[in-house]
């Protein structure tokens, strides 16, 4: 697999990060994106990780992942989001959010049970949009 790719946006960065990462991919990632970042001279950014067909990764990698999100929410990351389409990735990435407390700032979008996985993640990451939470739209029929 080639090393996960770091695009930068309007919001931040996109990183697209496809199936199996060696620890030497991931360090090769996280070293890209750690340049990038540090150009930014401590500006806030937002941060779209697009985890699909990504499955469960070795744990050297899994430490490299966990590192890094510490590593970008100390350095300007306000917000992220994690796009994947397995339940396995879904738990391992889970589990290091929680362990690293990048929790609170993160969320989850699983793009096979949500068409609009893609608008939701910029909104939270631009916006603060929770898509965790019912909009005012959808209070209405209440």
């Amino acid at each position: 697999m080639p090393v996960p790719q770091n695009i930068v946006t309007d919001y931040g960065f996109r990183v697209h990060a496809p199936g199996y990462i060696t620890p030497a991919e991931a360090r090769a990632w996280f070293e890209d994106l750690k340049a990038r970042v540090q150009a930014l001279e401590g500006k806030p950014f937002g941060m779209m990780v697009d985890s699909r067909t990504q499955k469960a990764n070795p744990p050297d990698t899994q430490e490299l992942i966990k590192e890094s999100m510490v590593w970008l929410r100390s350095h300007g990351m306000v917000r992220s989001v994690v796009v994947l389409d397995s339940t396995v990735a879904l738990i391992q990435i889970l589990r290091l959010a929680k362990a690293t407390g990048v929790y609170a700032y993160e969320r989850y979008m699983d793009a096979l049970k949500d068409p609009e996985w893609e608008a939701k993640a910029v909104g939270w990451i631009r916006d603060g949009i929770d898509p965790d939470l019912p909009q005012p739209e959808q209070r209405q029929g209440r």
